[in-house]
Formats: structure tokens, C-alpha cells, sequence
């Protein structure tokens, strides 16, 4: 493993270089590489050692029929990775000399496409676990690296706070690097905003940006459409709210404000009303059944023991659902707490979660909320990252109330919050800055990012 990570840097090292003579935040290019391949090794060792198995160990040992047929005929193989995972073809392309995926995994569309995915990845490793890990760590870093140099081209003044909460963040380097579903997903999400800010800020035209978009909502639909649920109308909304404020008159913005967000609340239920096939039980017609009955299942002590928090009766209504708003987004962004830790990785957890309710409060007590507000409403890409990561932790808490799985469900969030969390105390250390020199400060002035040209930077 240790000739892996080596091999890898000294091939990355070689790009780094190259770029570092240009744009000097690269030199947390490969301290976010190694972040990621050592995150997904520890990953591995803790699911195979102190668990003993898991879905990690699952979706691996499932791809291994898929590369004994690859071994034992190739064109069966080609055949049987774009094939549907029906029983008929179950029988038709595995027997007992390749082996069986497990049928749990092989019945389940999401999970056996992971299992698609890392079945090259586990043939040129020759079955080795850890370095599949590996070649799965570097294959997602690529989409990280390129979220973190999103805010930074918007915010190049906090290039070390950025790369905190996007490049190091304990539980996103933890969850987010190993054989997982999260891996996967969370990388797409990052392409995805990538993508996004390629197309419509920095006006890129060509195939490239839209492939990357669609493709990596694809990956998202695929594997967990709840993130797509909530970055595309968060998105649009970056994407709408930038073009009104292009506006200099007051008058024509709150007439196009309104008219717009109609229009992109239509847009986002159409969409999602065409995706309902592909987004199973988060659909929108599924949504309130899956709520009421992962709440009753959660509640099962003699199962889940007390790795699970309760949020009350929830009745099968919408009304019922949102009347859980505050402490479901209050348990998706800080829970769990250092007192419900019952274990070492949910004790890293609980300390990470005590850092972002700290670091939330005193942004709210520093801004004394007014001025927080007044920022969000200035600001797209704060209001991306907030309604993201608010709306992606509601819907995980009111989904998911058990911690184990909590934990790693959030991953997709905490980068964004965290990010927007030093983004708006950066802007607020500007503010003190110039009415401390006896200037005016607008926030409307860094709804694009850093006002003074001579720090930002075109980064391609």
C-alpha cells in the first residue's frame, strides 16, 4: 500500500509541478491526494478488522465473480456489465466455478452499480481489496480537487480554510474514500458543481462542462438521488439569482425574483417528475411512505439498540413532515453529540459536529443574524451551500434517524457547509476591515465572489 501511495504521488507530482508555476494553490494537491488514498486505507482496515465485514467488504466480494468471467471469457464479461441484473441473467452469466455476486447486492440497481463500476478496478489490482480502495480513492479525489478550486476562484483570499473544508475534513476524508456508494455520489456531486460553474459563470462553451453535468447526475440518480433531489433546484437557484442581480434597478429584480423562482419550481418538479422510475423510494410520490415507515423501523430498540434518535410521532402527512423541519435539520447538521458518541468513529463524529455547532453560533452572534441574512440574500453561491446543505440534512435526519448511517450520508453536505461557514466569515472580517478604515461595505459588492480584481484569479 505504502509502494502505492508512493507511485501515485511521483506521478501526480510530475502535474503539481507543472501547474504550482501558475496557480499556487496546488500545493495542496497532493497533501489532498495522499488525504484521500490514506482515508480510503483506513477505511478498508477498520471494515474488514474491527467490524468484520460490512458493505464495503460486500461490494468487493461481489465484483469478483464479474472478473473471474473477465478472466474466463471476456466478451461474457462486456456482456454481463451493461446487461440488467435480472435472475435470468444472474444464471445465464455466473456459476460456481466464477462465482455469485451476493443477491442482495446483484437484486438492488444502486448497489450492483458500484459493483459494475469497481469490477475493472478489482481486475487490474488482481483482487486486491486495498488497492481497489486506492484506484477508487484517486479516481474521486479528481472531482474534490476541482470542487475546492470552485470556491477558490470565487474566494482566493481563504485558499487554506477552503482546502480545510473541502480537502481535509476528517469525515469526509474517512466516509467518503472507500468502496462505498458515498464515494461515488459525493465525487459526481462535486463534478456536478464544477460543471455547473463552468457552464454559466465562467461562460465556457463546447461538449466538455455538459457532459461532465450529465453525467454526473447520472451517477447521482443512479446511486443516491436524494443529493440530486436537492442540488438541482439549489443549483438553478445559484444559477437564477446571479442573473437577476445583473439588474441595477430595485424595481425589475423583485419582479423577475418571483416570477423566476416560479419558474424554477417548475422546472425542478418537471424534472424530478420524469426522474420518478430512477429515483425509487425518494420519488416524489414515494417520499411521505418511506418517511412514516423508516421512522417505525428506526424505532425498533431490541435492533438498533440506542444508536438511533427519535424525533417524535410522524404521521403520514406533508404537514406532519415539515412540523419535524427544525430538529431534523438541527440532528442532520450537529447530531451526533459528544454525550451520544457510544464508539471511537462516532466519538470523531460528535467532536467534528461540536466544532460546526460552535463555529455556527458564533457566525450567528457575530453577524447578529441580520446581517447573515442580508448576506444569504446577496450572495448565490452562499445560498446554494446553505439551502443544500440545510435541505440534504433534513431530508437525511427525517430518513435515516440512526447515526451509523447518518454519519456517512451527510458526507455530501459538510464540505458545502463548511465552506460556506468561512465564506461568510470571511466576508464579514471584510466588513470590520473597511468600516474600520471609515468606508462603505455593500455585501451585494462580493456576491460573485472577492471584489478587488488583483486577488481573483480565471482558473481553468
Amino acid at each position: 500500500m505504502f509502494f502505492f501511495i508512493f507511485i501515485s504521488g511521483f506521478f501526480y507530482a510530475r502535474h503539481k509541478n507543472i501547474m504550482i508555476r501558475k496557480f499556487p494553490e496546488y500545493k495542496y494537491f497532493l497533501w489532498g491526494l495522499y488525504a484521500k488514498i490514506i482515508g480510503g486505507f483506513f477505511f478498508t482496515i477498520i471494515y474488514v478488522y474491527y467490524y468484520g465485514n460490512g458493505d464495503t467488504v460486500s461490494f468487493f466480494n461481489s465484483s469478483i465473480p464479474l472478473v473471474n468471467l473477465a478472466l474466463e471469457n471476456p466478451f461474457n464479461y462486456f456482456e454481463a456489465l451493461f446487461a440488467p441484473n435480472t435472475l435470468q441473467n444472474f444464471y445465464r452469466f455466473f456459476d460456481p466455478n466464477v462465482g455469485y455476486p451476493l443477491e442482495y447486492i446483484y437484486d438492488d440497481d444502486r448497489t450492483y452499480m458500484l459493483v459494475r463500476l469497481i469490477s475493472p478496478l478489482t481486475l487490474i489490482t488482481f483482487k486486491s481489496m486495498l488497492l481497489t480502495g486506492g484506484l477508487v480513492s484517486i479516481m474521486a479525489y479528481a472531482g474534490v480537487w476541482n470542487l475546492y478550486r470552485t470556491f477558490l476562484r470565487h474566494y482566493p483570499r481563504i485558499e487554506g480554510e477552503l482546502a480545510f473544508a473541502v480537502l481535509f475534513f476528517p469525515s469526509v476524508v474517512f466516509w467518503g474514500s472507500g468502496i462505498m456508494k458515498d464515494t461515488f455520489s459525493f465525487s459526481a456531486l462535486c463534478w456536478y458543481i464544477y460543471a455547473i460553474d463552468r457552464i454559466f459563470f465562467r461562460k465556457e462553451t463546447g461538449f466538455s462542462p455538459w457532459f461532465q453535468a450529465l453525467f454526473a447526475s447520472l451517477v447521482m440518480v443512479l446511486m443516491k438521488p436524494y443529493i440530486f433531489m436537492m442540488i438541482l433546484p439549489a443549483s438553478l437557484l445559484w444559477v437564477l439569482y446571479q442573473r437577476v442581480q445583473r439588474f441595477r434597478n430595485s424595481v425589475i429584480r423583485l419582479l423577475l425574483l418571483p416570477i423566476g423562482m416560479i419558474l424554477l419550481g417548475a422546472l425542478s418538479l418537471t424534472v424530478l417528475s420524469k426522474l420518478e422510475g430512477k429515483l425509487g423510494k425518494f420519488s416524489l410520490g414515494k417520499a411521505l411512505d418511506t418517511i412514516v415507515i423508516t421512522q417505525l423501523d428506526m424505532k425498533r430498540g431490541e435492533q438498533y439498540g440506542t444508536n438511533y434518535f427519535d424525533l417524535g410521532n410522524i404521521e403520514p402527512t406533508w404537514g406532519s413532515v415539515f412540523s419535524k423541519f427544525p430538529q431534523a435539520v438541527f440532528a442532520g447538521l450537529f447530531r451526533p453529540a459528544l454525550n451520544e458518541a457510544n464508539n471511537f468513529v462516532m466519538l470523531i463524529t460528535a467532536l467534528e459536529n461540536t466544532f460546526l455547532l460552535l463555529f455556527f453560533i458564533y457566525i450567528v452572534v457575530r453577524s447578529k443574524l441580520v446581517f447573515l441574512i442580508a448576506l444569504f440574500f446577496n450572495n448565490p453561491l452562499l445560498q446554494m451551500c446553505y439551502i443544500f446543505s440545510i435541505g440534504c440534512a433534513f431530508m437525511i435526519a427525517i430518513t435515516t434517524p440512526n447515526f451509523g448511517a447518518m454519519v456517512r450520508f451527510k458526507i455530501p453536505l459538510l464540505p458545502l457547509f463548511v465552506a460556506a461557514l468561512f465564506i461568510t466569515s470571511h466576508i464579514l472580517d471584510r466588513r470590520k476591515y473597511v468600516l474600520g478604515k471609515g468606508g462603505k461595505f455593500y455585501f451585494s459588492d462580493f456576491s460573485n465572489g472577492d471584489p478587488d480584481i488583483a486577488v481573483r484569479r480565471q482558473r481553468k
